[in-house]
Parts: structure tokens; sequence; C-alpha cells
């Protein structure tokens, strides 16, 4: 597996190495300092990366950084065909964001398998926008490495041969086209902290988190507080790495915490408002909590749509002011559809396909 630090791209590809390794399979991983001790806790042979290839989601960073690192550059793919040599594995993992990587694992001649940590909703659009233009360029370093160019991003994509797709089809407003691409549920990691719900006093659980990542997300975060601080309600506020609990001033009525485990917490929530990242939202999905998304960026303004489209939610501009933000949380509280609409979904959620099928589907490539 090639990993990087996406923050919320951990958790599934954490889940699934802890599945090949119950099946008994060795599971290398090329993954940055930032989450080496994450994967070698699971198990995994951790590889480490060189310093010009190292990246730490919880510090200040800049999109286009991770675009010419991450997306776009030849150093993971030049880990990549060195660890082959090395380990001569049998299937290769990549992160679907990590287009040269995908080329240099296309030219190994290896099994490979994308890795797509949110709905193919955003993918597609976001591939289309940041890719296409780049496409020229991808096939410069297919020739570099003596490989076939592609016609189009999504001739790339299509030339693995697996996708997982760590999310719910049913709420994924685009269906896959291919036997190979499969929905494999979000594959969260659940760590618990012996975090419990306050003691019940008859009103309402909020649960607010924006990015494990960094995302400028201080000053929003401080507004939920405000907000939270005006309702009768009892507020859990998780900071993640990239801000200090000590930095927000909350009220009485609510705690903050750098991290909780949220299926601690979702199952005796009423509300949870959030950045509308992938992992954060699937689990409001799966527990039938009500929503209130404030998209950031990257892919969260397709998945707060997707929430608000099924009526599992509302979404609010994250320069919402205080009296804006209590406002909505109040409006959604208030409104009992978003409850029954989010409890229903995820009742049709019960049998959807999960670790076993995503272990399943690699063992198959294993054989072929």
């Amino acid at each position: 597996m090639v990993a990087w630090d996406g923050a919320g791209t951990l958790p599934p590809q954490r889940a699934l190495v802890r599945g090949l390794l119950a099946r008994g399979h060795a599971v290398h991983v090329i993954a940055g300092d930032s989450v080496k001790a994450a994967f070698e806790a699971d198990g995994a042979k951790v590889h480490p990366l060189p310093q010009n290839l190292q990246f730490d989601a919880a510090t200040p960073f800049k999109d286009e950084e991770v675009i010419a690192t991450i997306c776009m550059g030849e150093g993971f793919g030049s880990e990549l065909l060195l660890a082959v040599d090395q380990i001569n594995p049998d299937v290769l993992m990549i992160d679907n964001f990590m287009a040269k990587t995908l080329i240099a694992a296309k030219r190994s001649g290896v099994p490979t398998v994308l890795l797509n940590t949110t709905i193919l909703g955003a993918t597609t659009e976001m591939f289309n926008a940041l890719f296409e233009p780049l496409l020229g360029e991808l096939n410069q370093y297919a020739t570099k490495l003596g490989a076939a160019g592609f016609p189009s991003v999504s001739a790339l994509m299509d030339a693995a041969d697996l996708q997982l797709v760590f999310s719910y089809r049913e709420f994924d407003p685009i269906k896959p086209q291919s036997s190979k691409t499969v929905h494999v549920s979000p594959l969260r990691m659940v760590e618990s902290t012996g975090t419990s719900r306050p003691e019940k006093s008859g009103r309402a659980l909020v649960l607010a988190s924006l990015s494990s990542g960094y995302q400028d997300q201080t000053a929003l975060l401080q507004r939920i507080c405000d907000a939270l601080a005006q309702l009768p309600v009892e507020g859990i506020v998780t900071t993640g790495r990239a801000v200090a609990p000590e930095a927000l001033i909350a009220g009485d009525n609510t705690k903050v915490f750098r991290f909780v485990a949220h299926e601690e917490l979702l199952p005796s929530t009423d509300l949870l408002i959030t950045h509308a990242g992938h992992g954060t939202v699937m689990a409001g999905v799966k527990f039938g909590v009500p929503m209130l998304c404030v998209p950031m960026g990257r892919d969260q303004p397709q998945i707060a749509a997707r929430v608000a489209e099924l009526g599992l939610g509302a979404m609010l501009n994250p320069e919402a002011t205080v009296e804006e933000i209590r406002q909505a949380a109040a409006d959604v509280l208030a409104n009992g559809e978003f409850r029954t609409r989010a409890q229903r979904f995820a009742a049709s959620l019960a049998d959807h396909p999960g670790l076993d099928t995503a272990v399943d589907l690699i063992e198959r490539l294993l054989k072929s």
C-alpha cells in the first residue's frame, strides 16, 4: 500500500490493512513519519519515505503542495517501484488521487487496487477539474517509464484492476459503471477513548467536529462554540490534530476534546455539526444522526449537497455568523423529519458490503 497523510483517508486504509492481516496476509505500507506509528500499530511493515516526500495533514499547508507532491509528484512512484523490486508484492494498493503513482503501479505489471476514500460523485468532478489539464504531463511520465499513455483521466483510473470505494452506494449519486468498482462501506476505525455522553439533563446532545487535519478551521470552531453556548443543549466539540482544544473558549454547556471516538457518542447524539468530510458524514449516516454541514472545500461541498438532497440534514456557508449557526442548528433539531429520514436511511444500510467483501475482492486478484 502507498499511503499519504490525508487525514480522512487513513481510517479506511488502516481498516483494510487490519482486515488483510487478519486473513494471514503480509502487508507493507509506504508511508510518511506522521502515520508510520499508526500503521505499525496495525501490524503492517512500514517503509519510510525520504524527507522531501514527508507530509503532515495537521500542519498548515496549501492544496497546491498536495497536488505537486502527492498527486503529481514522481517521488512516490519511484519509492513504489523500488519496493516492488525489493519485496515482489502480489498486489499493489494506491490512493486514487496519486495519479503518477498509479502510472508507476501499472508499469510494474503487478495487479493494482485503487483506494477511493470518498464518493464517486466527488472524485469524478474533482478528477476532471484537476487532472484533465495535466493529462499531457501524466502521459509524459508514462512515456518516461516505458508505459503506454492514456487518452483520458478516466482511462487511467479504469486501468486499475479493482477500485474499492469506501462509501455507501446508496449515498453516492454516481453508480459504478464497471464490475471492477465496488462500494465496500466507509470501514471506519473505531478507537475507544472512553468518552461517554454527559449526564443526561433532558437536553439535546450536539456533537461538532470539523476536519481532523488542517483547514484553517479555528475561527469556525469558535463560532460553533459560541452558537452552542446560546442553545439549550449539551455540546461536545472535537478539534482534531490541527487545533489545540485550549485555543477555543466554550460555554458551560460544552466540552472540548482533541479527539473523541464518534461511534461512542453518535448513538445518543441529536445533531452532528460537521465540515462534511466524508468519514464524519458516513459516521453520522450510519447512526441515523441529522447533520448540519458547513463544507470548507475539497470533496465537502459535494458531500454536503448529497446530505441535503437526501433530506438527512442542512447546509450552511462556512462563513456563517454565530447567529446563523445557532439558528440553523436550532432548525435542524426542531425538524423531526430530519431524524426520521436519517434513521430510515441508516436502517437501509444494514446489509451493505463491508470489510470482508473488500478483502475477498483483493484475494481474487491474488488468485487471478
